[in-house]
């Protein structure tokens, strides 16, 4: 069976919440959700968390170690 490839995508601007939902394919990503995302060098497994001292888009991290640094607004991730 052949994944599907999705990319995470900003929330909707119709999304007032301090902390809003990043999207895929129009549904809301929760904190602490995991991920195959796709990287220059392959595929690695990703968690998304929320810091709550940032507000808007921002506050969407990635939690696992070395990828602390990257946006996940544009990722590619097998869905």
């Amino acid at each position: 069976m052949k994944k599907k490839i999705r990319q995470i995508k900003l929330p909707g601007p119709n999304d007032r919440d301090p902390h809003p939902r990043l999207l895929m394919d129009g549904d809301g990503i929760h904190a602490g959700q995991c991920f195959r995302a796709r990287f220059p060098d392959g595929w690695h497994d990703i968690t998304l968390e929320v810091a709550w001292e940032i507000t808007g888009p921002g506050c969407w991290y990635i939690s696992t170690p070395g990828y602390e640094d990257v946006c996940p607004v544009g990722l590619f991730v097998e869905a």
